[in-house]
Formats: structure tokens, C-alpha cells, sequence
């Protein structure tokens, strides 16, 4: 009987062992996940820090709405690069956000406000963009100006 016991209590601190890995792999696993998420965030937005491109959003946002693309091309001749740098910048982060690697509320709180004036700055430049060279250029900006635009009312 008491061998019985033993191995009954054997088997029950067994039992609780192996459920307390299990809880605290998946609290690791929730861990790293937040981390990675942490990170992603951080690495996205050291790009926004860069002289690079802190000058083309500067350039990007003093323009008028709505520019036409060869106006815009006529203004610098590093225009063009400036639209697409910051253009494919808020591409990344879209695509980030949709596939959950990064928040949406982050996003919303840092960048919300310049994604929707960028994006009237630049809606007709990417639309000539998708139909001369790609049909889904800007997709995932435009889906990310548009979720904050849904988000915000």
C-alpha cells in the first residue's frame, strides 16, 4: 500500500511539473512574441529617424494636395525619389499592420496623422505608380490611411 501511495504521489508531482513547464513555456512564448512586436516597432520607425528620410517627409508634406506627378517631378528633380521613399515607407507599415506584427494603435498614435496628409499628398503619384508600373503599389498604405480614417470616427 504505501509503495502504491508513493507512486501515486510520484505520479501526481510528475503531473505538476510537467503543467507548470507548460505554463511557463507560454508565458515565454507570449513574452517573446510582445518582444518581437517590441521590436519590429522599433526597428520600423529607426528608418523614420534617418536624415534620408526625415528630408524627403519634409518635402513630401510642404507640397500641395493632390499633386499632379509632373508637377511634382517639375518642383526637384529628387522628387520622385522622395515620393517613393516615404511612399514605401507607409507601404511597410501598412503591410506590418495588417499582418499583426506591429499595432495598429502604435501606428495610429505615432504616425496616424501624417499617413492621412501624406497620402493627399501622394494619392495621384501612386495612382499614376500603379498604372504605368504596378497595380498594387500603395495597396497597404492606402488600406492603412483608410483604417485610421475608420478608426477616427
Amino acid at each position: 500500500m504505501e509503495t502504491q501511495t508513493s507512486l501515486i504521489i510520484a505520479q501526481l508531482i510528475g503531473n505538476l511539473a510537467i503543467t507548470v513547464g507548460i505554463i511557463i513555456a507560454i508565458i515565454q512564448v507570449k513574452q517573446n512574441k510582445k518582444q518581437r512586436k517590441e521590436m519590429a516597432v522599433f526597428e520600423l520607425f529607426s528608418a523614420w529617424r534617418t536624415p534620408e528620410f526625415t528630408n524627403a517627409l519634409n518635402e513630401i508634406q510642404f507640397m500641395p494636395d493632390h499633386v499632379k506627378p509632373k508637377k511634382l517631378r517639375a518642383s526637384k528633380p529628387e522628387m520622385d525619389n522622395y515620393a517613393y521613399l516615404v511612399h514605401s515607407f507607409f507601404e511597410s507599415t501598412g503591410l506590418m499592420v495588417k499582418r499583426k506584427l506591429i499595432s495598429f494603435d502604435v501606428v495610429d498614435d505615432l504616425v496616424g496623422g501624417v499617413i492621412q496628409v501624406v497620402w493627399k499628398k501622394l494619392d495621384i503619384w501612386i495612382q499614376e505608380w500603379r498604372d504605368d508600373r504596378n497595380p498594387a503599389a500603395g495597396e497597404w498604405f492606402e488600406w492603412l490611411k483608410t483604417e485610421i480614417e475608420n478608426n477616427a470616427a
